[in-house]
């Protein structure tokens, strides 16, 4: 086990510490070797996610899953029941589909039932994640080699466009910021082991952006990682005010954790003039994917975990262009497998060729977001909060943020953030564009706010949804929802 996960209790305690601290510490670590930080298994991990071979990668891929499947079905209590029809000469996706469909909920009600019994107590990672519920998710990893594989495959990911250990990254990922909160408090963090300049969560708004761009030039930042509305709304504030000193140094952006419209990457794109990744990943570390500067398209890394497609039903989607759920089995994490574990996001097959450099890739056109992003009409239908995307009007300039909630079918409220009031004319734009888009099924609520919430992470929530699934009835196929 390398020293990441070994100090991961500490890890806060580092981050909320002054630069005198911090800074000693950060040169010392980062002369360590990659074998001592991540553990042994680290330097196999960055070969596997920069494999292009498809005969190599379908082979490793086949002998990965099974191996996956053979541990949880022996270690595991609540696969137990299929140890006996694992056949050896039985293909992969035969043993792949003797494993019902997980949901969270599945994994909350009964979490012990999940554990290998391969694991002892000390090769567990506690974890948990919150997301858009209240109440969290707790489950664990393997320690010593979750983290680890996936910072080995974060690191292959921003090679895609030059990223090094040398750059200066500047990160508006959601990390709070120790004395924030009070007056004149510092809104900016260096850490120097990974060499980020972490921005305050509660501080990105307008008022803020002219500082934290200050800082960024003055640590030499030449990269951008966030989440994806974090970083449209300091695109949008440069758009408005051009800095060249700074958006002329950046070389590239990923963007994390949230789904991102064409319109958005555009924009980023456009005023920082460089390439801009959109990334795809959970907590759970059970799949990821991610953009190529060239190809807007998601090419989940096959080594990293299995993938499928599921309707509503479960019945499996092959089909290029049919919007599905992703389903994820994890592979490497002995300490709690996730097998077909139902993510809630919605995506579909791409039927484009694969990259060049990446044969051997699933390909997904695109990911949609949460399978409870959507609005339901009077009529009870399910519209995809995707289908508001596209070319706007311009009059969407002149807000800063939108967020969308629904209590009852057929009525929504439509939270614009302004910090000035907005022009009647502008916002009958606003009404006629909802309503047209909504299909003439969901009366919009326009109001206009000087702020809208953030959570704790920093991330700002598209959509909160208050109505439960069964509200809705099948999505409409011309309206884009999951097809049957």
């Amino acid at each position: 086990m390398g020293i990441e996960d070994w100090g991961y209790r500490w890890l806060k305690r580092y981050m909320d510490a002054p630069a005198w601290i911090k800074t000693p510490l950060g040169r010392v670590y980062g002369l360590m070797p990659d074998s001592l930080r991540h553990g042994n298994d680290y330097p196999r991990y960055r070969a596997e996610a920069g494999l292009s071979s498809p005969g190599e990668i379908a082979q490793l891929t086949e002998s990965r899953l099974r191996e996956t499947l053979k541990w949880a079905a022996t270690t595991v209590p609540a696969y137990a029941a299929l140890a006996t029809q694992l056949l050896s000469d039985m293909p992969v996706s035969e043993w792949l589909a003797l494993f019902p469909l997980m949901t969270k909920l599945d994994y909350k009600r009964a979490p012990e039932q999940f554990l290998s019994g391969g694991c002892t107590a000390a090769e567990r990672l506690p974890m948990q994640t919150s997301g858009s519920v209240a109440e969290p998710f707790r489950f664990s990893l393997h320690k010593g080699v979750s983290r680890a594989k996936e910072a080995a495959y974060i690191e292959s990911f921003g090679q895609r466009i030059g990223l090094s250990r040398r750059d200066v990254v500047l990160s508006l990922r959601g990390r709070n910021i120790r004395g924030a909160e009070a007056q004149s408090g510092p809104l900016q963090s260096y850490e120097p082991i990974k060499r980020m300049l972490w921005i305050s969560p509660n501080h990105l708004d307008a008022a803020y952006m002219a500082g934290h761009v200050d800082a960024a030039v003055a640590h030499g930042v030449s990269f951008i990682q966030g989440y994806s509305s974090a970083v449209y709304e300091l695109a949008r504030w440069l758009d408005f005010n051009p800095r060249p000193r700074f958006t002329d140094a950046v070389r590239g952006v990923q963007l994390f954790s949230e789904s991102a419209g064409p319109d958005m990457v555009a924009l980023i794109g456009r005023v920082f003039g460089c390439p801009v990744l959109v990334h795809y990943g959970h907590s759970e570390r059970a799949v990821m994917a991610g953009s190529m500067p060239d190809d807007p398209r998601y090419f989940v890394w096959p080594l990293y975990g299995h993938v499928e497609l599921v309707d509503e039903a479960g019945r499996s989607i092959t089909a290029a262009g049919v919007q599905g759920e992703v389903v994820a089995t994890g592979f490497d994490n002995r300490a709690m497998p996730f097998i077909r574990y139902r993510t809630g996001d919605l995506a579909m097959w791409s039927d484009k060729p694969p990259h060049p450099q990446l044969p051997g890739y699933p390909v997904l056109e695109r990911i949609d977001g949460r399978n409870n992003d959507y609005f339901v009409g009077r009529d009870g239908r399910r519209i995809p909060v995707a289908s508001l995307g596209g070319l706007r009007p311009p009059e969407f300039l002149q807000i800063e943020a939108s967020q969308y909630e629904q209590f009852e079918p057929g009525r929504i409220v439509v939270r614009l953030q302004s910090p000035a009031p907005l022009d009647p004319a502008v916002l009958a734009v606003f009404d006629n564009y909802f309503r047209t888009k909504l299909l003439g099924l969901v009366e919009p609520e326009l109001q206009v706010v000087t702020h809208i919430e953030r959570t704790a992470r920093g991330k700002r929530r598209l959509m909160i949804q208050h109505l439960a699934a069964s509200s809705a009835v099948a999505p409409d196929a011309a309206a884009g929802g999951m097809s049957a």
